[in-house]
Protein backbone atom coordinates (compact mmCIF):
# COMPACT_ATOMS: atom_id res chain seq x y z
CA UNK A 1 0.00 0.00 0.00
CA UNK A 2 1.39 3.64 -0.86
CA UNK A 3 1.73 6.22 1.13
CA UNK A 4 -1.47 8.13 -0.26
CA UNK A 5 -3.50 4.92 0.00
CA UNK A 6 -2.48 5.01 3.94
CA UNK A 7 -3.53 7.79 4.34
CA UNK A 8 -6.37 7.41 2.75
CA UNK A 9 -7.08 4.36 5.00
CA UNK A 10 -6.08 5.85 8.23
CA UNK A 11 -8.26 8.71 7.48
CA UNK A 12 -10.90 6.33 6.57
CA UNK A 13 -11.24 4.65 9.93
CA UNK A 14 -11.73 8.08 12.04
CA UNK A 15 -14.90 8.32 10.14
CA UNK A 16 -18.35 7.02 10.10
CA UNK A 17 -19.43 7.21 6.36
CA UNK A 18 -22.29 5.58 7.00
CA UNK A 19 -24.35 8.05 9.56
CA UNK A 20 -24.44 11.90 9.88
CA UNK A 21 -23.31 13.54 12.84
CA UNK A 22 -26.29 14.18 15.90
CA UNK A 23 -26.18 17.73 15.97
CA UNK A 24 -26.98 18.79 12.14
CA UNK A 25 -29.61 20.85 10.50
CA UNK A 26 -31.88 18.32 9.23
CA UNK A 27 -35.09 18.87 6.86
CA UNK A 28 -37.42 15.80 5.08
CA UNK A 29 -37.37 16.44 1.34
CA UNK A 30 -41.77 16.88 2.06
CA UNK A 31 -40.93 19.52 4.38
CA UNK A 32 -42.03 22.85 2.46
CA UNK A 33 -39.99 25.30 5.51
CA UNK A 34 -41.19 28.69 5.71
CA UNK A 35 -43.09 30.45 3.01
CA UNK A 36 -42.08 34.18 2.11
CA UNK A 37 -44.20 35.70 3.60
CA UNK A 38 -45.89 39.00 1.93
CA UNK A 39 -46.13 42.34 3.93
CA UNK A 40 -47.77 45.20 3.83
CA UNK A 41 -47.77 48.90 3.34
CA UNK A 42 -50.07 51.52 5.22
CA UNK A 43 -49.62 55.03 3.73
CA UNK A 44 -47.46 56.28 6.39
CA UNK A 45 -45.09 53.85 5.77
CA UNK A 46 -45.18 54.53 1.66
CA UNK A 47 -44.41 58.26 2.17
CA UNK A 48 -41.22 57.42 5.09
CA UNK A 49 -40.14 54.73 2.24
CA UNK A 50 -39.75 57.48 -0.18
CA UNK A 51 -36.59 58.89 0.37
CA UNK A 52 -34.88 55.07 0.44
CA UNK A 53 -36.44 54.82 -3.22
CA UNK A 54 -35.01 57.88 -4.41
CA UNK A 55 -31.77 57.08 -3.32
CA UNK A 56 -31.25 53.86 -4.82
CA UNK A 57 -32.50 54.80 -8.10
CA UNK A 58 -30.25 57.35 -8.17
CA UNK A 59 -27.51 55.12 -7.02
CA UNK A 60 -28.68 52.87 -9.91
CA UNK A 61 -28.12 55.02 -12.65
CA UNK A 62 -25.51 56.16 -11.59
CA UNK A 63 -23.87 52.72 -12.01
CA UNK A 64 -25.41 52.29 -15.19
CA UNK A 65 -23.58 55.53 -16.34
CA UNK A 66 -20.51 54.23 -15.25
CA UNK A 67 -21.09 50.99 -17.03
CA UNK A 68 -20.86 48.81 -13.33
CA UNK A 69 -23.11 46.00 -12.32
CA UNK A 70 -26.00 47.39 -10.05
CA UNK A 71 -25.47 46.03 -6.26
CA UNK A 72 -29.59 45.75 -6.11
CA UNK A 73 -31.91 45.33 -8.81
CA UNK A 74 -35.17 46.25 -6.88
CA UNK A 75 -37.36 45.83 -10.67
CA UNK A 76 -36.12 42.17 -9.98
CA UNK A 77 -38.11 38.70 -9.54
CA UNK A 78 -36.45 37.12 -7.02
CA UNK A 79 -37.13 33.39 -6.69
CA UNK A 80 -39.05 32.11 -3.34
CA UNK A 81 -36.87 29.66 -2.45
CA UNK A 82 -36.62 28.04 0.93
CA UNK A 83 -35.07 24.80 0.04
CA UNK A 84 -31.03 26.13 0.36
CA UNK A 85 -28.65 23.35 1.62
CA UNK A 86 -25.00 23.71 1.88
CA UNK A 87 -22.95 25.40 -1.22
CA UNK A 88 -20.29 23.39 -3.14
CA UNK A 89 -16.42 24.36 -3.10
CA UNK A 90 -13.85 25.72 -1.14
CA UNK A 91 -13.09 29.72 -0.74
CA UNK A 92 -13.00 32.35 -3.11
CA UNK A 93 -13.57 30.42 -6.48
CA UNK A 94 -16.88 30.74 -7.19
CA UNK A 95 -19.88 29.09 -5.32
CA UNK A 96 -22.49 26.06 -6.92
CA UNK A 97 -25.53 25.98 -4.24
CA UNK A 98 -27.54 22.52 -3.99
CA UNK A 99 -31.03 22.20 -2.46
CA UNK A 100 -31.93 20.29 0.67
CA UNK A 101 -34.39 18.72 -2.00
CA UNK A 102 -31.21 17.14 -4.38
CA UNK A 103 -31.31 20.34 -6.86
CA UNK A 104 -28.06 22.22 -7.65
CA UNK A 105 -28.70 26.02 -8.03
CA UNK A 106 -27.91 29.48 -7.28
CA UNK A 107 -24.79 29.58 -9.30
CA UNK A 108 -21.94 32.53 -8.42
CA UNK A 109 -19.03 32.12 -10.47
CA UNK A 110 -18.63 35.29 -11.98
CA UNK A 111 -18.54 38.53 -10.07
CA UNK A 112 -21.80 40.16 -9.19
CA UNK A 113 -23.73 38.03 -10.80
CA UNK A 114 -25.54 34.35 -10.11
CA UNK A 115 -27.87 32.66 -11.64
CA UNK A 116 -30.48 31.29 -9.04
CA UNK A 117 -32.93 28.65 -10.54
CA UNK A 118 -31.81 25.06 -10.65
CA UNK A 119 -30.67 23.12 -13.71
CA UNK A 120 -32.86 20.10 -13.52
CA UNK A 121 -30.45 18.29 -15.70
CA UNK A 122 -27.92 18.18 -12.98
CA UNK A 123 -28.75 15.39 -10.70
CA UNK A 124 -27.24 12.27 -9.52
CA UNK A 125 -30.56 9.10 -10.11
CA UNK A 126 -29.85 5.23 -8.68
CA UNK A 127 -31.14 1.83 -10.70
CA UNK A 128 -31.05 -0.96 -8.94
CA UNK A 129 -31.46 -4.48 -10.76
CA UNK A 130 -32.29 -7.72 -8.85
CA UNK A 131 -31.55 -11.46 -9.75
CA UNK A 132 -35.44 -11.63 -10.05
CA UNK A 133 -35.48 -9.56 -12.94
CA UNK A 134 -37.26 -6.63 -10.95
CA UNK A 135 -35.82 -3.19 -11.68
CA UNK A 136 -36.16 0.01 -10.09
CA UNK A 137 -34.98 3.87 -10.84
CA UNK A 138 -35.57 7.19 -9.98
CA UNK A 139 -33.52 10.25 -9.95
CA UNK A 140 -32.66 11.36 -6.34
CA UNK A 141 -33.90 14.82 -6.18
CA UNK A 142 -37.79 16.22 -5.66
CA UNK A 143 -37.96 19.10 -8.31
CA UNK A 144 -41.05 21.54 -7.65
CA UNK A 145 -43.87 20.90 -10.71
CA UNK A 146 -43.23 24.40 -12.02
CA UNK A 147 -39.92 23.28 -12.18
CA UNK A 148 -40.62 20.23 -14.55
CA UNK A 149 -43.25 22.63 -16.83
CA UNK A 150 -42.05 23.00 -19.71
CA UNK A 151 -39.45 20.75 -20.28
CA UNK A 152 -39.58 18.58 -23.24
CA UNK A 153 -41.11 15.17 -22.41
CA UNK A 154 -38.57 13.31 -25.75
CA UNK A 155 -35.51 14.58 -23.19
CA UNK A 156 -35.04 14.86 -19.57
CA UNK A 157 -38.79 15.12 -18.32
CA UNK A 158 -38.90 11.54 -19.59
CA UNK A 159 -36.17 10.20 -16.60
CA UNK A 160 -38.17 8.56 -13.62
CA UNK A 161 -38.85 11.62 -11.35
CA UNK A 162 -40.68 9.34 -9.22
CA UNK A 163 -38.39 9.60 -5.98
CA UNK A 164 -40.73 9.15 -2.83
CA UNK A 165 -39.80 12.48 -0.30
CA UNK A 166 -41.00 11.14 2.58
CA UNK A 167 -38.14 8.50 2.85
CA UNK A 168 -35.28 11.23 2.26
CA UNK A 169 -33.78 13.22 4.97
CA UNK A 170 -31.23 16.09 4.74
CA UNK A 171 -28.34 16.85 7.02
CA UNK A 172 -26.49 19.91 7.10
CA UNK A 173 -23.17 20.66 8.77
CA UNK A 174 -21.02 23.24 7.08
CA UNK A 175 -18.85 22.50 4.37
CA UNK A 176 -20.52 18.94 4.50
CA UNK A 177 -24.19 17.59 4.24
CA UNK A 178 -25.45 14.46 4.21
CA UNK A 179 -29.06 12.70 2.03
CA UNK A 180 -30.30 10.24 3.69
CA UNK A 181 -32.48 7.99 0.95
CA UNK A 182 -34.31 5.07 3.07
CA UNK A 183 -35.49 2.53 0.62
CA UNK A 184 -35.32 4.52 -2.79
CA UNK A 185 -35.66 3.65 -5.11
CA UNK A 186 -35.73 -0.27 -3.78
CA UNK A 187 -37.08 -0.83 -0.70
CA UNK A 188 -34.58 -2.76 0.72
CA UNK A 189 -31.72 -0.20 -0.11
CA UNK A 190 -30.32 2.34 1.69
CA UNK A 191 -28.66 5.40 0.08
CA UNK A 192 -26.37 8.01 2.10
CA UNK A 193 -24.86 10.48 0.28
CA UNK A 194 -22.16 12.79 1.79
CA UNK A 195 -21.18 16.11 0.38
CA UNK A 196 -17.36 17.11 0.92
CA UNK A 197 -16.01 20.87 0.12
CA UNK A 198 -12.62 21.51 0.91
CA UNK A 199 -12.86 24.31 3.57
CA UNK A 200 -10.47 23.75 6.56
CA UNK A 201 -9.03 25.50 8.75
CA UNK A 202 -5.23 26.51 8.49
CA UNK A 203 -4.91 24.70 5.02
CA UNK A 204 -4.32 27.50 2.54
CA UNK A 205 -4.04 25.20 -0.62
CA UNK A 206 -7.01 23.13 -0.62
CA UNK A 207 -9.23 25.30 0.51
CA UNK A 208 -8.91 27.54 -2.20
CA UNK A 209 -10.24 24.81 -4.67
CA UNK A 210 -13.27 24.46 -6.51
CA UNK A 211 -14.39 21.29 -5.90
CA UNK A 212 -16.71 18.95 -4.20
CA UNK A 213 -16.84 15.11 -3.44
CA UNK A 214 -20.10 13.02 -3.62
CA UNK A 215 -19.57 9.87 -1.64
CA UNK A 216 -22.86 6.90 -1.67
CA UNK A 217 -23.09 4.63 0.85
CA UNK A 218 -25.28 1.77 -0.70
CA UNK A 219 -26.68 -0.29 1.63
CA UNK A 220 -28.43 -3.71 0.66
CA UNK A 221 -30.86 -5.24 3.77
CA UNK A 222 -32.05 -7.47 1.51
CA UNK A 223 -31.72 -11.39 1.01
CA UNK A 224 -30.43 -11.11 -2.49
CA UNK A 225 -27.44 -9.40 -3.81
CA UNK A 226 -28.89 -6.16 -6.06
CA UNK A 227 -26.91 -4.35 -9.07
CA UNK A 228 -26.57 -0.57 -8.13
CA UNK A 229 -25.94 1.67 -10.80
CA UNK A 230 -25.31 5.53 -9.74
CA UNK A 231 -25.65 7.99 -12.41
CA UNK A 232 -24.30 12.01 -12.59
CA UNK A 233 -25.88 14.10 -14.78
CA UNK A 234 -24.72 17.01 -15.72
CA UNK A 235 -25.69 19.91 -18.08
CA UNK A 236 -22.84 22.39 -20.12
CA UNK A 237 -24.17 25.43 -18.55
CA UNK A 238 -23.42 28.38 -15.41
CA UNK A 239 -27.20 29.18 -15.83
CA UNK A 240 -28.90 31.85 -17.75
CA UNK A 241 -28.96 32.59 -21.23
CA UNK A 242 -25.06 31.31 -22.19
CA UNK A 243 -26.50 27.87 -22.58
CA UNK A 244 -28.32 28.00 -25.80
CA UNK A 245 -25.99 30.06 -27.46
CA UNK A 246 -23.77 27.04 -29.17
CA UNK A 247 -19.66 26.14 -29.93
CA UNK A 248 -19.90 24.45 -25.69
CA UNK A 249 -17.93 21.09 -26.28
CA UNK A 250 -17.46 17.85 -24.31
CA UNK A 251 -14.60 15.45 -24.19
CA UNK A 252 -13.50 12.14 -22.05
CA UNK A 253 -10.62 12.90 -19.21
CA UNK A 254 -7.71 11.17 -19.60
CA UNK A 255 -7.94 8.05 -17.42
CA UNK A 256 -5.33 8.06 -14.32
CA UNK A 257 -5.66 5.95 -10.70
CA UNK A 258 -8.94 4.51 -11.92
CA UNK A 259 -10.42 7.91 -12.32
CA UNK A 260 -13.00 8.19 -15.78
CA UNK A 261 -14.81 11.17 -16.40
CA UNK A 262 -16.03 14.53 -18.62
CA UNK A 263 -14.87 17.92 -19.17
CA UNK A 264 -17.59 20.22 -20.10
CA UNK A 265 -15.98 23.34 -22.08
CA UNK A 266 -18.35 26.06 -21.68
CA UNK A 267 -18.34 29.61 -23.80
CA UNK A 268 -20.07 32.23 -21.72
CA UNK A 269 -21.81 35.74 -22.68
CA UNK A 270 -21.98 38.97 -21.88
CA UNK A 271 -18.10 38.94 -21.78
CA UNK A 272 -17.52 36.61 -19.10
CA UNK A 273 -14.34 34.32 -18.83
CA UNK A 274 -15.10 30.98 -20.11
CA UNK A 275 -15.74 27.49 -17.51
CA UNK A 276 -14.42 24.44 -17.55
CA UNK A 277 -16.62 21.60 -15.66
CA UNK A 278 -15.11 17.90 -14.79
CA UNK A 279 -17.74 14.92 -13.56
CA UNK A 280 -15.69 12.37 -12.65
CA UNK A 281 -15.87 8.81 -10.60
CA UNK A 282 -12.76 6.39 -9.46
CA UNK A 283 -12.89 2.36 -10.37
CA UNK A 284 -12.19 0.26 -7.44
CA UNK A 285 -12.19 -3.34 -6.38
CA UNK A 286 -15.47 -3.45 -6.15
CA UNK A 287 -16.91 -0.29 -8.34
CA UNK A 288 -16.62 0.07 -12.50
CA UNK A 289 -16.76 3.24 -13.98
CA UNK A 290 -18.55 4.19 -17.40
CA UNK A 291 -18.63 7.55 -19.17
CA UNK A 292 -21.33 9.15 -21.77
CA UNK A 293 -19.22 12.33 -23.23
CA UNK A 294 -22.10 14.18 -24.86
CA UNK A 295 -26.24 13.67 -25.18
CA UNK A 296 -28.91 15.82 -26.19
CA UNK A 297 -31.30 17.75 -23.56
CA UNK A 298 -34.15 17.58 -26.15
CA UNK A 299 -34.71 15.81 -29.67
CA UNK A 300 -31.88 15.10 -31.71
CA UNK A 301 -32.41 16.01 -35.52
CA UNK A 302 -28.55 14.93 -36.13
CA UNK A 303 -28.00 11.66 -34.72
CA UNK A 304 -27.19 13.12 -31.44
CA UNK A 305 -27.14 10.53 -28.52
CA UNK A 306 -30.94 11.72 -26.44
CA UNK A 307 -31.01 12.92 -23.31
CA UNK A 308 -34.20 9.61 -23.13
CA UNK A 309 -31.23 7.22 -24.97
CA UNK A 310 -28.87 7.95 -22.63
CA UNK A 311 -31.20 7.11 -19.18
CA UNK A 312 -32.71 3.86 -21.00
CA UNK A 313 -29.10 2.74 -22.06
CA UNK A 314 -28.23 2.51 -18.00
CA UNK A 315 -31.78 1.44 -17.07
CA UNK A 316 -31.18 -1.35 -19.55
CA UNK A 317 -27.35 -2.03 -19.21
CA UNK A 318 -26.15 -0.36 -15.79
CA UNK A 319 -23.40 0.84 -17.88
CA UNK A 320 -22.29 2.66 -21.00
CA UNK A 321 -21.91 -0.31 -23.05
CA UNK A 322 -23.53 0.34 -26.34
CA UNK A 323 -22.23 1.64 -29.30
CA UNK A 324 -23.23 5.26 -29.01
CA UNK A 325 -23.31 5.84 -25.74
CA UNK A 326 -20.00 5.75 -24.41
CA UNK A 327 -17.36 5.23 -27.24
CA UNK A 328 -17.11 8.51 -28.37
CA UNK A 329 -14.13 10.53 -27.17
CA UNK A 330 -15.02 14.11 -27.93
CA UNK A 331 -18.64 15.46 -29.03
CA UNK A 332 -19.09 18.09 -31.82
CA UNK A 333 -19.46 21.40 -30.54
CA UNK A 334 -23.01 21.96 -29.52
CA UNK A 335 -25.15 24.29 -32.39
CA UNK A 336 -27.07 27.70 -31.07
CA UNK A 337 -30.42 27.13 -29.66
CA UNK A 338 -29.15 23.38 -28.22
CA UNK A 339 -28.46 22.35 -24.89
CA UNK A 340 -25.65 19.39 -24.05
CA UNK A 341 -24.56 17.60 -20.94
CA UNK A 342 -22.71 14.87 -19.84
CA UNK A 343 -22.51 11.56 -17.83
CA UNK A 344 -20.76 9.45 -15.65
CA UNK A 345 -22.18 6.25 -14.32
CA UNK A 346 -20.58 4.14 -11.66
CA UNK A 347 -21.87 0.44 -10.82
CA UNK A 348 -21.66 -2.03 -8.05
CA UNK A 349 -22.77 -5.46 -7.18
CA UNK A 350 -23.94 -5.46 -3.28
CA UNK A 351 -24.42 -8.70 -1.64
CA UNK A 352 -27.08 -9.45 0.71
CA UNK A 353 -26.46 -7.45 3.88
CA UNK A 354 -23.12 -5.54 2.67
CA UNK A 355 -22.69 -1.92 1.85
CA UNK A 356 -20.81 -0.36 -0.81
CA UNK A 357 -18.80 3.29 -1.30
CA UNK A 358 -19.12 4.71 -4.55
CA UNK A 359 -17.75 8.65 -5.03
CA UNK A 360 -17.95 11.08 -7.17
CA UNK A 361 -16.05 14.48 -7.81
CA UNK A 362 -17.77 17.61 -9.60
CA UNK A 363 -15.14 20.83 -10.29
CA UNK A 364 -15.20 23.80 -11.83
CA UNK A 365 -12.03 26.23 -13.60
CA UNK A 366 -12.46 29.43 -14.02
CA UNK A 367 -8.94 31.16 -13.69
CA UNK A 368 -10.11 34.39 -14.34
CA UNK A 369 -12.12 37.05 -12.16
CA UNK A 370 -13.26 39.99 -14.35
CA UNK A 371 -15.13 42.55 -13.03
CA UNK A 372 -17.07 44.95 -14.80
CA UNK A 373 -14.44 48.04 -14.58
CA UNK A 374 -12.40 46.10 -16.74
CA UNK A 375 -9.83 44.60 -14.32
CA UNK A 376 -8.60 40.99 -14.40
CA UNK A 377 -7.48 38.91 -11.37
CA UNK A 378 -6.27 35.18 -11.73
CA UNK A 379 -7.71 33.34 -8.31
CA UNK A 380 -5.79 31.72 -5.91
CA UNK A 381 -6.16 27.79 -6.98
CA UNK A 382 -3.99 29.04 -10.26
CA UNK A 383 -1.22 29.06 -7.85
CA UNK A 384 -0.96 25.49 -7.81
CA UNK A 385 -3.33 24.01 -10.62
CA UNK A 386 -2.18 26.79 -13.46
CA UNK A 387 -4.32 28.84 -15.68
CA UNK A 388 -5.23 26.36 -18.00
CA UNK A 389 -8.89 25.82 -16.92
CA UNK A 390 -9.42 22.29 -19.22
CA UNK A 391 -6.58 21.14 -17.06
CA UNK A 392 -7.28 22.44 -14.43
CA UNK A 393 -10.46 20.90 -14.26
CA UNK A 394 -9.49 17.86 -14.89
CA UNK A 395 -7.01 17.62 -12.30
CA UNK A 396 -8.83 19.09 -9.17
CA UNK A 397 -11.37 16.14 -9.82
CA UNK A 398 -8.75 13.23 -9.98
CA UNK A 399 -6.90 14.63 -6.75
CA UNK A 400 -10.38 15.60 -4.98
CA UNK A 401 -11.30 11.91 -5.48
CA UNK A 402 -7.57 10.56 -4.09
CA UNK A 403 -7.40 13.00 -1.42
CA UNK A 404 -10.73 13.97 0.07
CA UNK A 405 -10.92 11.50 3.10
CA UNK A 406 -7.89 13.37 4.21
CA UNK A 407 -9.64 16.39 3.85
CA UNK A 408 -12.77 14.75 5.61
CA UNK A 409 -10.84 13.63 8.36
CA UNK A 410 -9.05 17.40 9.04
CA UNK A 411 -12.84 18.72 9.00
CA UNK A 412 -13.60 16.41 11.73
CA UNK A 413 -10.40 17.23 13.73
CA UNK A 414 -12.00 20.58 13.25
CA UNK A 415 -15.32 20.35 14.41
CA UNK A 416 -15.33 17.50 16.87
CA UNK A 417 -14.55 18.96 19.96
CA UNK A 418 -17.53 21.82 19.23
CA UNK A 419 -19.98 18.79 18.26
CA UNK A 420 -19.14 17.10 21.36
CA UNK A 421 -19.41 19.88 24.14
CA UNK A 422 -22.19 18.92 26.24
CA UNK A 423 -22.09 22.61 28.03
CA UNK A 424 -23.46 24.08 24.82
CA UNK A 425 -27.12 24.19 23.22
CA UNK A 426 -28.04 21.86 20.26
CA UNK A 427 -28.61 24.48 18.81
CA UNK A 428 -25.69 26.65 18.68
CA UNK A 429 -22.61 24.28 17.12
CA UNK A 430 -25.74 23.69 14.20
CA UNK A 431 -25.89 27.32 13.85
CA UNK A 432 -22.13 28.07 14.11
CA UNK A 433 -20.72 26.13 11.66
CA UNK A 434 -23.44 26.51 9.57
CA UNK A 435 -23.09 30.55 8.90
CA UNK A 436 -19.43 29.93 7.78
CA UNK A 437 -21.39 29.05 4.38
CA UNK A 438 -21.47 32.95 3.53
CA UNK A 439 -17.73 33.16 2.87
CA UNK A 440 -18.78 30.20 0.28
CA UNK A 441 -21.82 31.42 -1.41
CA UNK A 442 -21.25 35.48 -0.51
CA UNK A 443 -19.27 36.24 -3.76
CA UNK A 444 -16.13 36.31 -2.11
CA UNK A 445 -12.91 36.14 -4.35
CA UNK A 446 -9.32 34.91 -3.57
CA UNK A 447 -6.29 36.05 -5.92
CA UNK A 448 -3.41 34.61 -6.56
CA UNK A 449 -1.92 37.79 -4.92
CA UNK A 450 -0.53 39.28 -8.60
CA UNK A 451 -1.94 42.49 -9.30
CA UNK A 452 -4.81 42.81 -11.87
CA UNK A 453 -3.43 42.04 -16.07
CA UNK A 454 -5.22 45.60 -16.70
CA UNK A 455 -4.03 49.38 -16.61
CA UNK A 456 -5.09 50.75 -13.39
CA UNK A 457 -3.90 49.60 -10.03
CA UNK A 458 -1.58 47.40 -11.78
CA UNK A 459 0.15 50.38 -13.40
CA UNK A 460 1.92 51.41 -10.18
CA UNK A 461 3.28 47.54 -9.41
CA UNK A 462 5.97 46.20 -12.15
CA UNK A 463 4.61 43.09 -13.51
CA UNK A 464 6.87 40.71 -11.34
CA UNK A 465 5.93 42.24 -7.75
CA UNK A 466 3.69 40.09 -5.53
CA UNK A 467 0.80 42.57 -4.34
CA UNK A 468 0.84 41.84 -0.84
CA UNK A 469 -1.93 42.27 1.84
CA UNK A 470 1.13 43.60 4.77
CA UNK A 471 2.43 45.77 2.13
CA UNK A 472 -0.48 47.23 1.61
CA UNK A 473 -1.61 47.95 5.27
CA UNK A 474 2.06 49.08 5.83
CA UNK A 475 2.05 51.69 3.31
CA UNK A 476 -1.12 53.13 3.88
CA UNK A 477 -1.94 56.30 5.57
CA UNK A 478 -4.62 58.51 6.58
CA UNK A 479 -3.70 61.22 3.94
CA UNK A 480 -3.23 58.21 1.48
CA UNK A 481 -6.83 58.65 0.76
CA UNK A 482 -9.02 61.75 -0.89
CA UNK A 483 -12.64 62.81 0.14
CA UNK A 484 -14.56 59.96 1.63
CA UNK A 485 -15.88 57.63 -1.22
CA UNK A 486 -18.94 55.01 -1.69
CA UNK A 487 -17.02 51.62 -1.35
CA UNK A 488 -15.85 49.91 -4.80
CA UNK A 489 -18.77 47.94 -6.12
CA UNK A 490 -15.57 45.51 -6.75
CA UNK A 491 -15.10 44.14 -3.04
CA UNK A 492 -11.97 42.57 -4.30
CA UNK A 493 -10.47 40.69 -1.21
CA UNK A 494 -6.80 41.21 -2.16
CA UNK A 495 -5.34 38.23 -0.95
CA UNK A 496 -2.48 36.64 -0.66
CA UNK A 497 -0.31 35.83 1.80
CA UNK A 498 2.94 33.86 1.80
CA UNK A 499 2.49 30.22 1.14
CA UNK A 500 1.93 29.68 4.52
CA UNK A 501 -0.72 31.87 5.70
CA UNK A 502 -4.17 33.27 4.70
CA UNK A 503 -5.26 36.62 4.09
CA UNK A 504 -8.37 37.92 5.76
CA UNK A 505 -11.22 39.03 2.85
CA UNK A 506 -10.04 42.64 2.28
CA UNK A 507 -12.77 45.13 1.05
CA UNK A 508 -11.02 47.42 -1.05
CA UNK A 509 -12.06 50.77 -1.76
CA UNK A 510 -11.09 52.37 -5.07
CA UNK A 511 -9.88 55.06 -3.93
CA UNK A 512 -6.88 53.18 -2.31
CA UNK A 513 -5.99 52.18 -6.09
CA UNK A 514 -6.25 55.82 -7.11
CA UNK A 515 -3.96 57.34 -4.22
CA UNK A 516 -1.69 55.69 -3.41
CA UNK A 517 1.38 57.61 -3.29
CA UNK A 518 4.43 56.56 -5.07
CA UNK A 519 5.27 53.84 -8.35
CA UNK A 520 6.71 52.09 -5.53
CA UNK A 521 4.07 52.31 -2.95
CA UNK A 522 3.40 48.50 -3.07
CA UNK A 523 7.10 47.05 -3.77
CA UNK A 524 8.01 43.90 -1.70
Amino acid sequence: MGSSEFQQAKAHSQIDCSQPPLRTWQRRFNDEGKKVAMFTMNMNDMVGFVPVIVKALGLQIEDSRKGLATVYEPLRKWMDNCYRGVPLGGLGAGSIGRSYRGSFQHFQIFPLTYEEKPIVANQFSAFVSRPNGKKYSTVLSAPTVDLLKGIDKAGIRSWDWKLKEENCTYHGLFPRSWTVYDGEPDSEIKITCRQISPFIPHNYKESSFPVAVFTFMVHNSGSTPADVTLLFTWTNSVGGKSELTGNHKNSRMTARDGVHGVLLQHRTADGHPPVTFAIASQETDDVSVTVCPTFAMGPSGSGELTAKAMWDEIKEHGSFISAGAGDATTGAASRPGSSVGAAVAASAAVPAGATRAVSFALAWACPEVKFPTGRTYHRRYTKFHGTDGHAAAEHLAHDALLEHMKWESQIEEWQRPTLQDKTLPDWYPVALFNELYYLNAGGTIWTDGQPPKTNGFAASVSAGEPFLLDNLLSCLSADAFGPPQEASREGVPQVSLPSDGLSTPFRCDESIYNNLKGPKAMAT
